[in-house]
């Protein structure tokens, strides 16, 4: 539950779990902490036989307008056929509980338990399916950012805040500054010419819950933005490209099956690949960022910067 600001998260206990749950009318059982996600807090409660999902935000991570407009956004999809969990309203009917706990607020969402398991591996039939969602998801984010004259809220792509951090440190080896150094300088122009919408900017295999090689559940759009709807893809890519069971094929077929659903405008394919790249190097930071980084995860690190750099993409 190593996160990156800790200072700014809830800490749970029995009694402010039960106090949050009493908004609901639901009676306390037991919660039991979940080891998904690096902001927000997720916690499987019990009240008496039955489970859901609680999330707790950060403190000054997101106003409640922000909020809402992710639920609502989360019902849209859900009520256009993705699978996407509920949210359960409050005894008040609100889908946004604000909860004064130890002398600060707390922003908490309820939402049922979804079926399924998050995958210990990418298949080509889960990849197909991730594909169709995700296309799915930003065909209707777009419309959505349109009806509700939502705007871009991103002009560029850069890493400043942790990188800036780590270069503090004096005693880094040098490749390693070096890496650093290139991360901070690195810089993806998101020109106009690229369809926004909202989406989930985090959709990974971390993110999902998945039975017989399907998606069961989306989840976590707490990283939801408007802007360019490829650089939602191109985060899930990187992600294609390096888990387990996925490859360069498969990003490949990946790319196709998306097509199938949405496709992508010169511009987003000319892009595409500096997105790749620019994940890789918010990921890398982190990891680097929550320590253990050993000079093997930096060889590998330097190979796959290298090799993302020469990728290339097939349309």
């Amino acid at each position: 539950m190593n996160k990156l600001s800790p200072e700014h998260l809830f800490v749970p206990s029995q009694e402010n779990v039960r106090a949050i749950l009493a908004r609901y009318n639901l009676p306390f059982t037991r919660f039991l902490p979940t080891s998904h996600g690096i902001e927000n807090l997720t916690l499987l409660v019990w009240s008496q036989r039955k489970m859901y999902v609680l999330r707790v935000y950060p403190q000054q991570k997101k106003s409640d307008a922000d909020i809402l407009l992710e639920l609502d956004f989360m019902a849209h999809l859900r009520n256009h056929g993705l699978p996407l969990p509920a949210i359960i309203s409050s005894s008040d009917h609100q889908p946004l509980v604000v909860c004064e706990l130890d002398q600060q607020k707390w922003q908490c969402v309820l939402m049922e338990h979804a079926q399924g398991a998050h995958p210990e591996a990418f298949t080509p039939l889960l990849l197909d399916h991730m594909a169709t969602l995700q296309a799915q998801m930003h065909t209707l984010g777009e419309q959505y950012a349109k009806t509700h004259n939502i705007k871009s809220g991103r002009a560029v792509l850069r890493e400043t805040s942790v990188t800036d951090e780590l270069l503090k440190n004096s005693t880094l080896e040098s490749s390693l500054q070096n890496f650093l150094w290139r991360v901070k300088a690195f810089v993806v122009e998101l020109h106009d010419s690229l369809p926004k919408g909202l989406s989930h900017f985090d959709f990974d295999i971390e993110n999902i819950l998945t039975k017989h090689d399907g998606v069961t559940a989306i989840l976590d759009f707490g990283d939801m933005e408007c802007m360019p709807l490829v650089v939602c893809l191109g985060y899930t890519l990187w992600d294609v490209l390096y888990e387990k069971g996925g490859s360069p094929e498969m990003v490949t077929r990946y790319v196709q099956t998306y097509q199938g659903v949405r496709q992508l405008n010169q511009s987003e394919q000319e892009i595409l690949r500096e997105i790749m790249l620019f994940r890789h190097y918010v990921i890398t930071t982190v990891e680097i960022h929550f320590g253990n980084f050993s000079q093997n995860d930096l060889d590998k690190a330097l190979q796959r910067e290298e090799d993302l750099r020469n990728f290339e993409l097939r349309f």
